[in-house]
């Protein structure tokens, strides 16, 4: 009798201690994450971060629960303080994602919302929920092959149409759909071709399920698409695909500003901004701008042209690159001060963006070491001249900068960006 006393005691003890650990998760998750979650600047990822580390102490079971809710959090807030339409639906979105395990019907509930509110549709991002709802038979709003592809067809961007094309195949495979399904969402994509490499894949699928249901002459002409694409070697850029929402509210924006420049000197400034923009992004536009800048006469004479020659210092992935000495015989014609010291400052501006090594910019301004300055702007490119030719052990180049510096301090020397004169020191 004493012996299943003791053991009913120790189960007992046993099972407090894991109500216990239940209740610490519970308390956590309901306190600690509801002061702290605010404060993520990214999702949590299960077993790591500043949550992971709290609730390391507790059994696996309830330490997931509150990985759980941290992130269910965090997504909450997003989306609820969510700015912009596309914005809003991408973090609605995220939210419905997270919850569809535990949550279905409410996660239904938000995607179909999506779909259903004219606003939302009609974003950047309302393709994801288009995609989860595509032939989805436990939804209350499924989406049809039909309506998917009309969504596409409103698509703007290329990156996004590319998206949804590749969203809408992904769930096909997770449908286990039958080929014919594949031949119906596909049929656009071979009544107008699109000519990126991207879509190889695609194409690819397009083949594969045409020839299981014995459309040969489908299958021939994906497979030739296909085969064209890879001859022509155009691709979607990889940054473009990453670039986060607001890259094209400035491209938009910065192609306003194109649209909306009057004199030579708007659209020098216009055009470069937009061909810097795109650099990265999309290479053919952006190479193609920076061809309209340099090939135009009226441009070439626009006061500011030095802006789009000092972005083209040193950049390899231009074919109209410039050498460092081609750059300073360019500015060397510039008359007026103030425009000459801002075609400095921006080839200064472009080698502190390449991160350019001292000798390179040394190269860049010793000629500076050989004027007679007479305004306090170059100081900055003065004290570059300096730590410079110290790490390169040029004595004599440090020591006429620190010469001009310290007439910086000793002399009262006029701004030309204030409209300051030269006179005699």
């Amino acid at each position: 009798m004493a012996r299943r006393k003791r053991r009913f005691t120790k189960t007992t003890a046993v099972t407090a201690v894991v109500f216990l650990l239940a209740l610490a998760g519970y308390v956590v998750s309901e306190a600690l994450l509801r002061q702290n979650s605010l404060k993520f600047s990214r999702p949590a990822e299960p077993g790591s971060g500043d949550v992971g580390r709290l609730v390391d102490w507790l059994p696996k079971e309830a330490k997931a629960a509150v990985e759980y809710r941290a992130k269910y959090l965090f997504l909450q807030n997003r989306m609820n303080h969510a700015r912009g339409i596309d914005a809003r639906v991408e973090a609605i979105y995220a939210f419905a994602d997270f919850i569809k395990a535990k949550d279905p019907k409410g996660s239904d509930t938000m995607l179909a919302e999506i779909v259903n509110n004219p606003e939302y549709s009609a974003s950047r991002r309302a393709y994801k929920a288009y995609a989860a709802l595509l032939l989805n038979p436990k939804s209350s709003r499924p989406v049809k092959i039909e309506e998917y592809q009309a969504m596409i067809a409103k698509l703007e961007w290329p990156e996004d149409v590319y998206e949804a094309w590749n969203a809408g195949m992904r769930r096909l495979w997770a449908l286990h759909a039958p080929p014919y399904a594949y031949k119906s969402l596909f049929t656009p994509l071979i009544d107008e071709p699109i000519p990126y490499t991207n879509y190889n894949a695609i194409y690819a699928e397009a083949v594969k399920k045409a020839n299981q249901v014995f459309e040969k002459e489908f299958a021939e002409k994906a497979q030739a698409i296909r085969d064209a694409n890879i001859a022509g070697k155009r691709a979607l850029a990889p940054a473009l695909m990453r670039a986060p929402l607001e890259y094209r509210e400035q491209y938009r924006s910065a192609k306003e500003s194109v649209a909306a420049a009057k004199t030579p000197e708007e659209k020098v400034a216009a055009l470069t901004q937009l061909s810097v923009l795109t650099r990265d992004k999309d290479y053919p536009e952006s190479d193609a701008l920076i061809d309209q800048l340099l090939d135009t006469p009226e441009l070439r004479e626009a006061k500011n042209f030095y802006v789009p020659l000092a972005n083209l210092i040193l950049y390899n992935r231009s074919k109209r690159k410039l050498t460092v000495k081609q750059y300073q015989e360019a500015i060397s014609k510039i008359e007026d001060p103030l425009t000459l010291y801002q075609a400095w400052e921006a080839g200064y501006a472009q080698l502190l963006t390449l991160k350019a090594k001292p000798q390179v910019m040394l190269d860049y301004l010793s000629p500076l070491l050989e004027r007679e300055i007479r305004h306090v702007d170059y100081a900055a490119l003065f004290r570059e001249i300096e730590k410079s030719a110290v790490a390169l052990k040029d004595e004599a180049k440090a020591e006429k900068a620190r010469a001009y510096l310290q007439r910086v301090q000793d002399t009262y020397m006029p701004s030309l960006l204030r409209g300051g004169r030269e006179y005699d020191l």
